[in-house]
């Protein structure tokens, strides 16, 4: 196995990795989605409590302080890791590009091989070629 074809293997290992790597990104984007949305409803719930409950409604005010404090962390984490999975995403076109360019290497490498050799069994071919007119130009002057 070649430098190339090892770079080769590492290359698109490396780009598995880095696609396993945004998936689970994703899925931790979708999770704190997730997360946003069911605190938002149980909010949603604790509002339709208080205006049937009296002490419900005293403790309202401090308890959507603190939802809203945990939201905002919430969409924070979320551009974070949005901010990350786009660094990922980067990494994957950049390597996808060097695994191109170090697969048009090896292409250009087996085609200059093939054209050596095909250089050389031309050479071979004439070879052989001026020694049969050799020979039969021998047989012809005796």
């Amino acid at each position: 196995m070649s430098g190339l074809d090892q770079l080769l293997r590492l290359q698109k290992w490396n780009l598995d990795e880095k696609r396993r790597q945004a998936a689970d990104l994703e899925g931790l984007i979708q999770r704190l989605q997730g997360d946003v949305a069911r605190l938002d409803a149980e909010v949603a719930r604790e509002i339709e409590a208080a205006r049937n409950d009296l002490q419900a409604a005293r403790v309202l005010p401090p308890y959507r302080a603190v939802m809203a404090s945990r939201r905002e962390r919430l969409e924070q984490s979320i551009a974070d890791v949005t901010i990350e999975l786009d660094r990922v995403r980067e990494e994957i076109a950049e390597t996808f590009s060097d695994i191109k360019k170090t697969e048009q290497a090896i292409q250009l490498r087996q085609e200059r091989r093939r054209q050596e050799l095909a250089r050389r069994e031309q050479i071979v071919a004439d070879e052989m070629g001026l020694e049969q007119h050799r020979r039969n130009r021998g047989k012809m002057d005796s």
